[in-house]
C-alpha cells in the first residue's frame, strides 16, 4: 500500500507521534519507524518502506540535521521529486536543502486546524495517489482525469549539486578538462563564464579579474578550490548511492572486484544497461552495445581513470 514515509530524529519523536497521527486521520497510510517488525533488518525495512512512499515528509530540527539516516531520506524524497520538507526546530538546513520551500511548524501547537498544518497537508495531498487522496467534507470525489505522460527528464544524480551552474578560475590543481568531468558526473553543469545563473564561482590562484568582478556583482558565492572538491567529495557519496552501474571494457581489476566494491559504497551494479541504468564505467575497447544502449537511455559514461578517483576518495 503507498504511504507517507516519516523521516526524522529519534528525539523528535513525541511531535512526529502527533504528525503521523493527523496523517491517518486525513486517510493516508503512514510509515515511521515504530512500524518495523522486531526482528526485522533496519535498513532492509527502511529501504522497502522508501520504495512503497507516495510521499517523503522530512522533519527537519537541530537533532535530524545531524543524522545520516534523515539526510538519506531526504535525498531520495529529493530525487523522485516527492520530498515535502518541515521545519518543527530552529536550525541551518543542510546544505543542498536551504533553497526549497519548507512548512514551518516551529511554532505549531498540535492543533489540525492551524494554518501551516493546513499548507502542511495540501501539500501531501497534491502528491498522494487518487486511491489514498480524501475527498473533501460535503463534497463528492471527482474523478481526476489522468494528466498526459509528461517528456522525460533529465536524470537526478546528486542531492546537492544537481543542475548547479559551476565556474572555474585562477590557477587549478587540476585541468579544467577534468574539473568539467567531475562536475558533469555529479549532475552539474560546467561553463566558461559567470552569469546571473551561475551558482559558484570556484577560485584558484591568480583569479581573473573579470570573473572576481562579475561574481561580485551578480552575488555569486566564491568558494576556494579545496572547499570545492570537499562538496564534490560529499556528492560523490550521494550520487552513487543506491545507482545502477554498469562496467564494460578492459578494466584494471577483475570485474566481479569491481562490483564488490561498489556494493560498499552503496551503488547496485548490473550487467547490462537498462532505463533504469545510472552510470557506464568505460576502460579499454568498450562493448558498443553498451555505448549504442547508454546513449539511448541517456546513461552517464565515466572513465575508469575518473572512476578510480571517485572511489580512493570515498
Amino acid at each position: 500500500m503507498r504511504h507517507i514515509f516519516v523521516s526524522y530524529s529519534s528525539k523528535d519523536r513525541a511531535k512526529t507521534k502527533a504528525l503521523a497521527a493527523i496523517f491517518e486521520k486525513n486517510g493516508w497510510p503512514t510509515w515511521w519507524d515504530k512500524n518495523i517488525t522486531p526482528g526485522k533488518a533496519f535498513d532492509r525495512a527502511i529501504s522497502k518502506a522508501l520504495d512503497d512512499a507516495f510521499c517523503i515528509v522530512v522533519l527537519w530540527s537541530k537533532n535530524s540535521v545531524e543524522s545520516s539516516w534523515v539526510l538519506d531520506e531526504a535525498y531520495e524524497g529529493l530525487e523522485r521529486k516527492i520530498l515535502v520538507p518541515v521545519l518543527i526546530g530552529t536550525t541551518r538546513l543542510p546544505f543542498g536543502y536551504r533553497r526549497l520551500q519548507y512548512v514551518d511548524l516551529t511554532k505549531w501547537r498540535g492543533t489540525a486546524s492551524a494554518a501551516p498544518m493546513q499548507r502542511l497537508l495540501e501539500q501531501i495531498a497534491a502528491l498522494a495517489p487518487e486511491s489514498a487522496a480524501k475527498a473533501k467534507p460535503g463534497k463528492k470525489a471527482v474523478q481526476k482525469k489522468k494528466p498526459a505522460a509528461k517528456p522525460k527528464r533529465p536524470r537526478s544524480l546528486s542531492g546537492a549539486l544537481d543542475g548547479k551552474v559551476i565556474v572555474f578560475t585562477g590557477a587549478l590543481s587540476e585541468s579544467r578538462q577534468i574539473h568539467a568531468e567531475k562536475v558533469k558526473v555529479v549532475g552539474a553543469n560546467f561553463v566558461d563564464s559567470v552569469s546571473g545563473k551561475t551558482d559558484y564561482l570556484v577560485v584558484g590562484k591568480e583569479p581573473g579579474a573579470t570573473k572576481l568582478a562579475a561574481a561580485e556583482k551578480l552575488g555569486v558565492k566564491q568558494i576556494s578550490e579545496k572547499k570545492w572538491l570537499q562538496m564534490l567529495n560529499d556528492a560523490y557519496q550521494r550520487t552513487l548511492l543506491n545507482k545502477q552501474i554498469v562496467f564494460t571494457g578492459k578494466l584494471d581489476a577483475p570485474r566481479t572486484e569491481l562490483e564488490a566494491l561498489s556494493r560498499k559504497l552503496g551503488a547496485k551494479p548490473t550487467g547490462s544497461i537498462s532505463g533504469k541504468t545510472d552510470f557506464l564505467i568505460v576502460g579499454e575497447n568498450p562493448g558498443k552495445v553498451k555505448l549504442e544502449a547508454a546513449k539511448k537511455y541517456s546513461v552517464k559514461i565515466i572513465k575508469e581513470s575518473l572512476w578510480k578517483e571517485i572511489v580512493d576518495t570515498l
